[in-house]
């Protein structure tokens, strides 16, 4: 799933803004006004009058994780980076839009690399489709290929270039951040059918397999894994995946420096699909539901100990 509204804290700064991508075809930023109790625009830019086509950005938006720059993206080709940073007096500025259009590209997902404070780069799972659209038979369409790739915004030059791609699984639908610089390893998680896979530039694939129900699920029935969070602690960072299933996965990095040397991943708990899902400071698990009711839970335990089989348990919304 794509996410139409993120967060993003300016460096050196104690407040968040959040970007937003709507289907009237445009961006807003908005900061939260304490007085008022309200949300107040700070920017907005409307790309497609129409509201959002296959060619309009909007559909993916991602944010560099160190509050520097936004990606907002269309289903096919265009892709916009705006540059965010503060003027004299200590307002947000933005930059004009950079692009970073490839033709014949579709786009399924868009995520910010965490690089520290090296150029931003923003990653991409696209698929060429010029020699499918061009060929009646067929056969070039089945040989596509699903790429990861990685663009770099040159904060010096003011331009995006196209800085490295990589084959991937074609069933892959979900891409993650892993903390860099001095936090981790950096790169991204690449979430497909039945397996993650860890990439990076220069780094050997990793892959894993995602474990299976063996009560209801048929041999062909594959897992797919719909939303992720990142948790941060002071002793490292794990991750929360959520099947379509419900199921929850904690999935964590052994690394040494920047070199992962395996993935780790293993069943949690089981609650309501939902289209997002995000871990509070406070020890609470937040669901966010399309269709239903939100759910709110509270962490027993993060699955450390062996005998520790519940996780998290439900609570009361009201």
């Amino acid at each position: 799933s794509s996410d139409l509204i993120i967060p993003f804290r300016l460096p050196g700064a104690n407040k968040d803004y959040v970007v937003v991508g709507s289907d009237a075809g445009s961006i807003a930023i908005l900061e939260y006004n304490m007085q008022r109790n309200e949300f107040q625009r700070v920017h907005n830019e409307v790309f497609g009058k129409s509201g959002i086509r296959r060619l309009v950005p909007g559909q993916h938006l991602a944010a560099d994780p160190k509050g520097r720059a936004v990606m907002i993206g269309a289903v096919e080709k265009q892709k916009f980076v705006y540059v965010l940073n503060r003027d004299a007096s200590n307002t947000l500025s933005i930059s004009s839009p950079l692009e970073a259009h490839k033709p014949n590209k579709i786009t399924s997902c868009i995520c910010g690399v965490d690089v520290g404070f090296e150029n931003p780069i923003f990653a991409a799972l696209e698929l060429d489709y010029a020699e499918a659209d061009a060929d009646p038979s067929g056969k070039a369409g089945d040989e596509a290929q699903l790429e990861l790739v990685f663009y770099e915004l040159d904060l010096g030059l003011n331009n995006v270039v196209r800085k490295w791609s990589d084959a991937v699984d074609n069933r892959s639908n979900l891409l993650q951040h892993c903390p860099g610089g001095e936090s981790g390893p950096g790169g991204v998680l690449v979430f497909a059918e039945d397996f993650v896979y860890y990439k990076n530039q220069g780094h050997p694939t990793l892959r894993v397999g995602i474990p299976r129900r063996s009560d209801f699920l048929p041999p062909d029935r594959g897992v797919l894994l719909v939303n992720c969070t990142l948790i941060k602690q002071k002793k490292g960072f794990f991750f929360l995946a959520q099947s379509e299933y419900g199921d929850l996965y904690k999935l964590k990095l052994n690394y040494e420096d920047e070199v992962v040397k395996e993935i780790e991943i293993s069943y949690f708990d089981t609650v309501p699909v939902g289209t997002s899902i995000a871990v509070l400071k406070t020890g609470f698990l937040f669901v966010a539901a399309e269709c239903g009711d939100h759910a709110l839970y509270q962490f027993q335990g993060l699955g450390d100990d062996a005998g520790d089989h519940s996780k998290v348990m439900t609570v009361d919304m009201d």
